[in-house]
C-alpha cells in the first residue's frame, strides 16, 4: 500500500500491474516501477493542459519533431516491450521499415531477346545438348532440333538467353499498360517511314526533272493539282459528321439526316388546329403555314 499522502499512479509504460514481462519483479530490467505523489500527478496533468491550450511548448520526440498533445495517452504511450527507455517517440505509431514491401520500380522490365555480347565457340558442360546453350536444358529447348545437336558436333554455340530478374510491382504497376515499353522499338518504326518517305520525294524530284528536260510542263503541272485532290479523298471515307454521307468515288455529300439546330417542324406553328404531327410516324402531312398563307419551305 501506498503511504498516507502519496498515491501510487503506477506508470503504464513501466510494466504490467507494476512488475516486468509476466507481472513478476520489478519493472522492466528489474527496476522499480514509478510512484507519483498527489503534487506531482497534478502537475503532470496541469502541463498536459498548458500544451493543448498552446500556453506550453509541445513535447519533443528523439527525432526533434512535437508531439501532438491532444493525441490519447494509449497511442502515444509506448508499450514497454518496444523501447524499455520510455522515452516521448510516436515512432512506434509509424510504419515500421523492416515491415514494409519492397516493390520494382516501373523503370525496370525482363530482358528481351538473347545475350549477343558473349557468344561460346565450344559445348560447354551441363549446356543444352541441341543448341549448346548454358541457360537451359535439352527438353526445354525452343531451337528446331538438329540432326546432330551441337553436343557432339560443338558448332554454331546459341547465345545464351538472359537470366531474368524477379520483378515485384504493385497495384499500379501490375495493371499499367505502358509497362515495359520500348520507345526506341518505335523509333524505329519511325524511321522506316522517314526513309520511305524521303525516297519518295527523290524519285518525285527526279521524275519532275525528266518532265521538264522532256517538255512536258502541263502535264506536270496537271498532275500537281491532281495530288491535292488525291490527299483530300485519302480521308475522306473516315470523316464521321453528323447529317452528312461522303462518298469519295463518286464525291457528292448526301444529306440523310436534318442538323441538330434547325427547329423541329411540329415547333413550327404551335396552334393546335394547324397541320397534324403524327408521334409515332414522326410525320406532318400538311403544311404547318398553310394558315399563314406561306409555303412549308420559306
Amino acid at each position: 500500500m501506498a503511504s498516507a499522502g502519496v498515491i501510487d499512479f503506477r506508470d503504464p509504460q513501466a510494466g504490467v500491474d507494476g512488475g516486468g514481462v509476466g507481472g513478476v519483479g520489478g519493472g522492466v530490467g528489474g527496476e522499480e516501477p514509478k510512484k507519483l505523489t498527489r503534487e506531482d500527478w497534478r502537475k503532470k496533468k496541469e502541463l498536459e493542459e498548458q500544451r493543448k491550450l498552446g500556453n506550453a511548448p509541445a513535447e519533443v520526440d528523439e527525432e526533434g519533431r512535437d508531439i501532438n498533445p491532444h493525441i490519447p495517452q494509449y497511442i502515444s504511450s509506448v508499450p514497454w516491450y518496444v523501447d524499455p527507455s520510455k522515452r516521448p517517440t510516436l515512432k512506434h505509431q509509424r510504419p515500421q521499415p523492416e515491415r514494409q514491401y519492397e516493390f520494382t520500380d516501373c523503370s525496370q522490365w525482363f530482358h528481351r531477346g538473347v545475350n549477343t555480347q558473349s557468344v561460346a565457340t565450344k559445348f560447354r558442360k551441363g549446356a543444352c545438348g541441341n543448341c549448346g546453350a548454358t541457360t537451359h536444358k535439352k527438353k526445354d529447348c525452343m531451337e528446331r532440333p538438329r540432326r546432330v545437336g551441337a553436343q557432339h558436333t560443338g558448332a554454331d554455340i546459341a547465345p545464351d538467353e538472359f537470366a531474368q530478374p524477379t520483378l515485384a510491382f504493385d497495384f499500379d504497376g501490375k495493371r499499367d499498360r505502358w509497362n515495359g515499353y520500348d520507345p526506341s522499338e518505335h523509333s524505329r518504326i519511325v524511321h522506316e517511314y522517314a526513309k520511305i518517305d524521303s525516297a519518295k520525294r527523290q524519285l518525285k524530284a527526279q521524275k519532275l526533272q525528266e518532265e521538264l528536260a522532256s517538255g512536258n510542263l502541263e502535264s506536270v503541272v496537271h498532275e500537281k493539282d491532281n495530288s491535292g485532290d488525291e490527299d483530300e479523298d485519302k480521308y475522306a471515307d473516315d470523316v464521321d459528321m453528323p447529317g452528312t454521307n461522303f462518298d469519295s468515288k463518286r464525291r457528292i455529300t448526301v444529306r440523310n439526316l436534318r442538323i441538330r439546330e434547325d427547329t423541329a417542324k411540329y415547333l413550327r406553328n404551335l396552334d393546335p388546329n394547324s397541320a397534324y404531327y403524327d408521334p409515332k410516324t414522326r410525320s406532318m402531312r400538311e403544311n404547318p403555314y398553310s394558315n399563314m398563307g406561306k409555303t412549308e419551305e420559306e
